[in-house]
C-alpha cells in the first residue's frame, strides 16, 4: 500500500517535469526560429519611402537595399546594418547611379559606441560639407564620392574597413583622420585631385590610445593632390610618439603639387616642406612616386626601402632622418630624373641613382582626352622587361632597433627577390569596366564584409571578395544621369584600382566588436567578436576590471574575422558594474586587446 501512495505521489511531479520540458523545446524552437529569421531585407523606395526610415526600422545585420535615384537626405546610422544599392559598379563606381545628397550637412553619419561595424556600398555621396562622419567603426566600399569638403571623416572611435572606392576632387581632404584610436585599413581606392590632401592623419595626442593602433595605407592610387598625397601632422610642440603606427605599402603616389608623403610639425596642415621629425613608426614599402614636388618629407622614425621614387621637381626624400640610432632610412630605392635625390636624409644600402626604370608609359589623360577627368590614365606606370627595378628589392628590412620590417617577410614575388615599386613586373592589373550601371552584387544574407588581412603577395586579386549573388537590374527601372557627376565615355576605359596582396607570416590581429557588448551579472550569453586575423586555437580572455573577470566558458573561431565565445558574468558578493577590456590571444602569441569592449550590469 505504501508503495502505491509513492507511486502516487510521483505521478504531479512527473507531469510538472513535463511541462517544463515542453515549454523548453517550444522556447528554444520560437527562439532558433527567430534566430533564423533574424536578418530582413529592407527595400527602398518599395517598402520604404526614404533611406532614413528604412535604418529606423532595421534590427542589428539587417540589409537596406536602395533602388537609383537620387536621395536627399542627412543619414545617421545608428545601427549596425549594410546599406547598399541595388545596382552598382564594383569595378568602377563612377558608374554608380544611387545619390545620396547630403546639401548643407553631413550626407553620412555614424555616431559614436557602435560596437559591430555596419556597412556602406555603392552608393554616389556627396555634400557641401562632409561625405561620410564617422565616430565609430564601420566598412565603406565601392562608392563614389564628389563634392564635400572632406569627403570621409574619421573621429575618435571610428576605424575599420575603406577599400574600394572613388574619390574625385573634395573641397579639402578625401579621407580624414583625426585622434585615430581604432585601426584601420585603407586600401584599393583611386583618390583624384583633393583640393587639400589625399589622405590626413591628425596625430593628436589627448588623449592617446592605450594600445598601438595600426592605419594601413595599402595598394591606392592618390592622384594629383593639390598639397600631399599623404599628410602626416603633428601635435603638439614637442613631438611624441602617440601609440599609433602608419604602414604605406603598394600604392602609387603621383602628381602631388607639395609631397608625396608630407609629415608636417605643430598642427599645421598647410604643407611648408618643413620635414617635421614626427617619432611615431611610419613603414613605407613597395610604392612608385611618381611627378611630385617632393617625395617624402620628415620622418624620425620613418622607414622606406623598395620603392621607386621619380621625376620629383624638388627633391626626392628630404630630412627623412632621425637622431643619433634613430631608425629612420631609406634603402633599396631607384631614384630617377629627380631635381635632387636625397638631402639631410640617412640612405641605407641598395640606392640605386641615374638608372631609368623604364615604366611602360607616362601618364595620359584617358580616352576623353581632358586632364582631371576620372578616366585619367596613369596606369602606364608599370616596368618594362628590362626594368633595372626588377629583382632589387629585399623581403625584409631590419632596422636599427632589430624590428623586421613587415614582421613576416613578403612572399609570392616572381623573380629572385622583389621588385621595387608598387607593382611586380608581369602582374596585369587593368581590366575594362563596363561604361553602364551593371548588376551589382548582393549579399548572400552575410551583410558585413571583413576588413581584409595583412597579406604581401605580389599577386593581383579581384576587385571584392565578396560572395555574391548577380541579380539583374528591374526592367522598369530607369536612371537620368546626373549632370554633376564626374565626365566618362561610354568608350572609356577606366583601369579599376590594381592590388598587391602582402601575405606576412604574422598578420595583423585586431579586435573591432563585441556584439552584445553588456550582459547582466551571474548570467550565461553568447558573445560575438569582431576583427581580424583570428586564427584557430584563439583564446579569449576579459581584464581590466576589479574582482571575478567573466570566465569564458565555451569558444568557436567561426573563421578570421568572426569568434562566438560562452560568458559566465558571475561576480563577487559587492560587486558593482563594470566594463572589462577583451584580449584575443593567437597560438603564435600574437594578441589584440579591445578596451572597455564588455560590461557587466550589477542591479543594486
Amino acid at each position: 500500500m505504501h508503495e502505491r501512495q509513492f507511486k502516487a505521489s510521483l505521478m504531479p511531479i512527473m507531469v510538472i517535469i513535463f511541462c517544463i520540458l515542453m515549454v523548453g523545446i517550444v522556447a528554444g524552437a520560437f527562439a532558433l526560429n527567430r534566430q533564423r529569421q533574424a536578418v530582413t531585407v529592407l527595400r527602398v523606395p518599395e517598402d520604404f519611402p526614404t533611406i532614413q526610415s528604412a535604418i529606423n526600422a532595421a534590427e542589428i545585420a539587417d540589409l537596406i537595399e536602395v533602388q537609383a535615384g537620387t536621395y536627399t537626405e542627412n543619414l545617421i546610422i545608428d545601427r549596425p546594418v549594410t546599406l547598399t544599392a541595388a545596382a552598382f559598379d564594383p569595378a568602377n563606381p563612377a558608374n554608380n547611379r544611387t545619390i545620396i545628397e547630403g546639401g548643407g550637412g553631413a550626407a553620412i553619419t555614424i555616431p559614436p559606441n557602435l560596437t559591430q561595424l555596419p556597412t556602406l556600398r555603392g552608393f554616389v555621396i556627396r555634400s557641401n560639407n562632409v561625405g561620410i562622419q564617422a565616430s565609430s567603426p564601420c566598412i565603406i566600399e565601392f562608392n563614389l564620392f564628389l563634392a564635400s569638403s572632406d569627403q570621409v571623416n574619421y573621429q575618435w572611435g571610428a576605424g575599420g574597413a575603406n577599400r574600394n572606392n572613388l574619390y574625385f576632387k573634395p573641397g579639402d581632404d578625401a579621407i580624414h583622420l583625426d585622434n585615430t584610436d581604432r585601426p584601420l585599413l585603407i586600401e584599393n581606392n583611386r583618390i583624384m585631385y583633393a583640393t587639400d590632401d589625399g589622405i590626413e592623419i591628425n596625430l593628436q595626442d589627448k588623449p592617446s590610445p592605450p594600445a598601438l593602433v595600426d592605419v594601413n595605407i595599402w595598394n591606392n592610387m592618390i592622384i594629383g593632390s593639390r598639397e600631399d598625397g599623404i599628410q602626416l601632422v603633428d601635435f603638439p610642440d614637442d613631438p611624441q610618439n602617440t601609440n599609433r603606427r602608419i604602414v604605406i605599402v603598394g600604392n602609387l603616389i603621383a602628381n602631388s603639387q607639395r609631397a608625396g608623403i608630407g609629415l608636417m610639425p605643430n598642427a599645421n596642415t598647410v604643407e611648408d616642406l618643413s620635414g617635421a621629425d614626427i617619432m611615431e613608426p611610419v613603414r613605407v614599402f613597395n610604392n612608385t612616386f611618381y611627378g611630385n614636388n617632393q617625395g617624402i618629407s620628415g620622418g624620425d622614425d620613418l622607414v622606406a626601402f623598395n620603392n621607386i621614387i621619380a621625376n620629383s621637381s624638388g627633391r626626392g626624400v628630404w630630412r627623412v632622418q632621425g637622431p643619433p640610432g634613430s631608425n629612420s632610412v631609406v634603402a633599396h630605392t631607384l631614384f630617377f630624373n629627380n631635381n635632387l635625390d636625397a638631402d639631410q636624409s640617412t640612405l641605407g644600402p641598395g640606392i640605386i641613382t641615374g638608372q631609368d626604370p623604364r615604366f611602360t608609359a607616362p601618364p595620359n589623360p584617358g580616352p576623353d582626352g581632358a586632364w582631371e577627368t576620372v578616366d585619367d590614365d596613369f596606369t602606364g606606370l608599370l616596368l618594362q622587361a628590362a626594368s633595372p627595378a626588377i629583382d632589387r628589392g629585399i623581403p625584409q628590412y631590419t632596422a636599427v632597433n632589430g624590428q623586421l620590417i613587415p614582421a613576416g617577410p613578403l612572399t609570392g614575388y616572381i623573380g629572385n627577390a622583389p621588385d621595387l615599386g608598387w607593382r611586380e613586373f608581369g602582374s596585369p592589373i587593368v581590366i575594362t569596366p563596363t561604361a553602364s550601371p551593371i548588376p551589382s552584387p548582393t549579399l548572400a544574407i552575410s551583410p558585413t564584409a571583413p576588413p581584409a588581412t595583412l597579406t604581401l603577395t605580389f599577386t593581383p586579386i579581384p576587385p571584392t571578395a565578396t560572395v555574391v549573388t548577380l541579380t539583374p537590374l528591374p526592367t522598369n527601372t530607369q536612371v537620368t544621369p546626373t549632370p554633376n557627376l564626374p565626365t566618362f565615355t561610354s568608350t572609356a576605359t577606366v583601369p579599376s584600382l590594381p592590388t598587391i596582396t602582402v601575405t606576412s607570416t604574422t598578420v595583423p590581429l585586431h579586435v573591432l566588436g563585441v556584439t552584445p557588448n553588456t550582459a547582466p551579472a551571474n548570467s550565461t550569453v553568447n558573445v560575438t567578436l569582431s576583427g581580424t586575423a583570428f586564427a584557430n586555437g584563439a583564446t579569449v580572455a576579459f581584464e581590466g576590471g576589479q574582482g571575478t573577470a567573466p570566465q569564458v566558458t565555451g569558444i568557436e573561431v567561426v573563421n578570421a574575422n568572426t569568434i562566438v565565445v560562452t560568458v559566465n558574468t558571475a561576480v563577487d558578493p559587492g560587486a558593482i558594474t563594470q566594463a572589462w577590456d577583451v584580449r584575443v590571444t593567437n597560438l603564435n602569441n600574437a594578441f589584440a586587446v579591445l578596451p572597455d569592449a564588455f560590461t557587466v550590469t550589477v542591479v543594486p
